[in-house]
């Protein structure tokens, strides 16, 4: 049944134009392509998931439940279409176009056509780019999804990168301890280098953020925010770092990238507002 349904979903791709079959399911699939359409297995952790949130779902009454916890379920199902957004932009397959979504659960079969340009990632990212180079917003979520899921030696971390208009968040700002990335080649202090990640994670676990300059440098890091948060909105359960963070993009021109220590989620801030949120719970 799951060849059958992959068969159909690479046709569909195929006729559509879409670029990619995304499979989420329990049973092993192989990465490959197949008359040009990338087939990508979803990560088994979200496959996980996903199954245990139906299963649930399944065995609630829905006329003697409503509350937060059902809300929070079907809401995670909704997210699916962001999930696979996320998951083909990290991949550097775009988010133009469409995909197909191959869901194989012992619970729940389907075959769905997601239009990429119709989601949250799309236009947050689509705003960014009118500030920061693509790449670099690309290589930030990319490290920042890496902190949300592995912290530092077992323990979760959170931590901030405020990128772009670099004069005015320094002039708003203050280092907290010596800065470790002063003095250093551009070579060692480059965000969308993979082989940097290592240290920017080390890093991560001091307070303060990172600053970061649009072509993607590090400029700082332990760098504590000094800016008035007066009347700046934030999420109920969110603390100082996040309003700090959506205070200096209401004050400056920079994006703020924010990786929350409690449960992982990734927010990003422009002009004073959140632009997107990208739970733990799908990344």
């Amino acid at each position: 049944m799951l060849d059958f349904l992959i068969e159909r979903a690479v046709e569909i791709a195929r006729s559509v134009e879409a670029k990619a079959v995304v499979v989420i399911s329990n049973r092993d699939v192989s990465k490959k392509v197949v008359d040009g359409i990338n087939v990508i297995p979803a990560p088994r952790r979200y496959t996980t998931l996903l199954e245990s949130v139906v299963s649930s779902l399944e065995a609630v009454n829905l006329d003697d439940v409503i509350g937060r916890e059902l809300a929070e379920k079907i809401l995670l199902i909704s997210q699916s279409k962001d999930y696979l957004s996320l998951m083909l932009y990290l991949k550097g397959l775009g988010l133009d176009g469409k995909a197909v979504a191959v869901t194989y659960l012992d619970s729940l079969k389907s075959v769905v056509l997601v239009d990429l340009e119709k989601g949250k990632l799309h236009s947050a990212l689509k705003e960014c780019a009118e500030r920061i180079e693509p790449r670099v917003i690309k290589a930030l979520l990319a490290v920042s999804i890496s902190i949300a899921h592995k912290g530092r030696e077992g323990k979760p971390v959170g931590t901030a990168f405020v990128v772009g208009d670099v004069e005015e968040v320094l002039r708003r700002s203050r280092q907290l301890i010596i800065n470790p990335y002063k003095g250093h080649p551009e070579s060692v202090r480059d965000v969308k280098d993979p082989a940097n990640w290592e240290s920017i994670r080390e890093f991560a676990q001091l307070d303060g953020v990172f600053v970061v300059d649009e072509k993607g440098y590090i400029v700082s890091a332990g760098r504590y925010i000094e800016v008035h948060a007066k009347e700046i909105k934030i999420r109920s359960g969110l603390g100082g770092r996040h309003l700090a963070c959506a205070a200096i993009s209401r004050e400056t021109n920079a994006i703020a990238i924010v990786v929350s220590q409690s449960g992982g989620d990734i927010t990003i801030y422009k002009d004073g507002e959140e632009i997107l949120q990208i739970p733990a719970a799908i990344i």
